[in-house]
């Protein structure tokens, strides 16, 4: 016999809070864990990624063992109070196994006097397979959430989509208070311990209601029997599947976005964990609402086809949009006061007004895809743990591969331009294959043809900006390239070249003609350290920058190790290397490494 209305709906929004505390648990993991394996792999661009796609491969691991699983499960809601359990469990062992890999690498890499270059295929196997391991059990208990909720909770095929779509907002919802609370309160004031137990007692939390929501619908709990027969089931879309590989090329392209905005607004709101906490919780907020709009859209398999191509075509326009108005952003935050060192709440306002309308439209992308997959009620947990374990092994590349590989080599003009022409091509895709709408498919076209004549130009203004100050450095650029950890740019003024990597002064290297008399503190640097200690043969000097801290080592110096973490900045200073008065990188002593020192 099923529970009255009254204690259904009761049950439903417990399993709500439940499913937003484990969201926000997710999220104080995510950044404690990326901070703590920072302490052991580095902060380079490649050990953050590998950390990034051994997380979210945990967590596709986990949506496709539920998939497969969940079926035969006769307690979901128990069964997810223990997952949480085991979370818990797992995130108190982290630190202990992240010490084991301390000391494997210490083993395998220790005894060098200086670390390998980043980049390199063993440094990359060692990172993913240490953080893969390590991550594996708590990720993989998360990935399987909430497939096993959606099992309980479609009780009729109409549920399908607004239900996994309710799921879907209210743990991107708890993400956004994760992110917020973990940046801003529990890390400053717990540190990294403190905020892992602020997770553990969260997860305790929702297995005690869990468990109470299991035990207050004895035999409810089993979704194959509460589901009900006489309910219409929507008639299924010929070729649904494809929105399998659909949805992992929209994954690959929200995620390339993301690393995209998040470089460009560093520009603005500078590099600290509080301006990444900010950027982040603007994206799940727009992504957050996403997901209750398409929940509410996507009633049947033909309704939520049109909505997933509608949301390709809003994503390619509104990113184009938010691309091009990236020029008035510095001038917009002088106005209101945001910036580096601006107020939160002027600085949450302008990363809003930039990232919540494209994560909008990427936010409906999911409960759409569930729609169209699921062939009623009792197919939702499947349909939902497909689509995330697909979804997710698309955002992995796209957080990989639009950081290592598409960045560099398109720098951000043509980065937005290849992702909004994924966008088209999956609109196009799936109104030709699942929707048969000609409408749609000539707005998908028409789309391509103006992005191929109307390639935006970089954001001048923009990178020219200092989060340092808020101001905008006069000049002409004589160099630009976009690293994978940084924007590094050259600047040519009154006889000299200012580097600055993300809007930050690194350095001004006068030219040989230049008029006596100006001599940087940087030079001093190192002299000052030699008169200091006299009897130094060996020194590391952390961050090349411009190489005019190496230019007056004194020859009682044998050797001298530069460890510098963005390879575009060695670049810059081996391109102007004849132009300046001394090229530091042509003494015979120094040995630079492309890594985190």
């Amino acid at each position: 016999m099923s529970a009255p209305p009254s204690a259904a709906r009761g049950s439903w929004f417990a399993l709500l809070a439940c499913f937003f505390l484990s969201g926000f648990a997710a999220l104080l993991y995510q950044t404690a864990w990326t901070r703590e394996f920072g302490a052991v792999f580095g902060t380079s661009e490649l050990a953050v990624a590998t950390v990034l796609a051994a997380y979210m491969g945990g967590l596709a691991c986990g949506a496709a063992l539920a998939g497969r699983l969940g079926p035969r499960v006769r307690r979901p809601v128990l069964l997810y109070g223990l997952l949480e359990l085991g979370v818990a469990a797992a995130a108190l062992a982290v630190p202990l196994a992240i010490r084991a890999a301390t000391a494997l690498e210490v083993a395998l890499l220790g005894g060098r006097e200086l670390p390998a270059n980043a980049g390199g295929v063993a440094s990359a196997i060692f990172y993913l397979l240490c953080a893969f391991v390590i991550l594996l059990v708590p990720t993989t208990f998360m990935g399987a959430t909430l497939p096993l909720l959606a099992r309980h909770a479609v009780r009729s095929d109409r549920e399908v989509g607004p239900r996994i779509g309710a799921l879907y907002a209210i743990n991107t919802t708890g993400a956004i208070g994760g992110t917020l609370v973990c940046g801003f309160v529990l890390l400053p004031a717990l540190g990294l311990r403190g905020t892992v137990w602020v997770g553990v007692a969260l997860n305790a939390l929702v297995f005690a209601l869990a468990a109470a929501v299991a035990r207050s619908e004895p035999g409810a709990d089993d979704a194959q029997g509460a589901v009900r027969p006489s309910d219409e089931i929507a008639a299924p879309l010929a070729h649904a599947a494809l929105i399998l590989p659909i949805i992992l090329f929209s994954g690959a392209a929200s995620f390339g976005y993301e690393v995209l905005w998040t470089r460009l607004l560093g520009h603005v709101l500078g590099g600290s964990i509080y301006a990444f906490a900010t950027m982040l919780a603007s994206v799940l907020v727009g992504i957050a609402a996403g997901g209750a709009i398409g929940a509410r859209i996507a009633t049947s398999p033909a309704r939520a086809a049109r909505g997933f191509a509608v949301a390709q075509l809003a994503t390619a326009g509104l990113a184009f949009a938010a691309f091009r108005a990236l020029d008035f952003v510095p001038a917009v935050a002088a106005q209101i006061g945001a910036g580096g060192r601006g107020s939160l709440g002027a600085n949450a306002a302008l990363a809003m007004a930039i990232l919540v309308p494209p994560a909008l439209a990427i936010g409906t992308t999911f409960p759409f895809a569930v729609r169209i997959l699921a062939r009623g009620a009792s197919d939702a947990g499947p349909a939902s743990a497909r689509v995330y374990a697909w979804n997710t092994i698309g955002a992995i590349v796209g957080a990989v591969g639009t950081g290592f590989v598409v960045l560099p080599a398109l720098r951000y003009a043509g980065t937005l331009t290849a992702t909004c022409g994924v966008n088209l091509a999956l609109a196009a895709a799936t109104a030709l294959l699942l929707v048969h709408g000609r409408a749609l498919l000539g707005v998908a076209l028409a789309g391509a043809v103006a992005l191929a004549f109307g390639v935006p130009q970089e954001p001048w203004r923009l990178l020219l900006h200092s989060p340092i100050g808020g101001g905008t450095t006069n000049g002409t650029v004589a160099h630009f390239a976009v690293g994978r950890a940084a924007t590094v740019l050259v600047l040519r003024r009154e006889g000299r070249h200012d580097l600055r990597t993300n809007g930050l002064p690194e350095a001004s290297i006068t030219s040989k003609d230049f008029p006596p008399g100006f001599d940087p503190v940087a030079r001093w640097l190192t002299a000052l350290s030699v008169a200091a200690r006299p009897a130094l043969r060996q020194m590391l000097v952390v961050g090349l920058g411009g190489g005019l801290a190496l230019e007056r080592v004194p020859a009682s110096v044998q050797s001298i190790d530069v460890v510098e973490l963005e390879p575009e900045v060695l670049r810059a200073n081996q391109r102007f290397a004849a132009w300046r008065d001394r090229d530091p990188l042509a003494d015979p002593r120094v040995q630079v490494r492309t890594n985190d020192a």
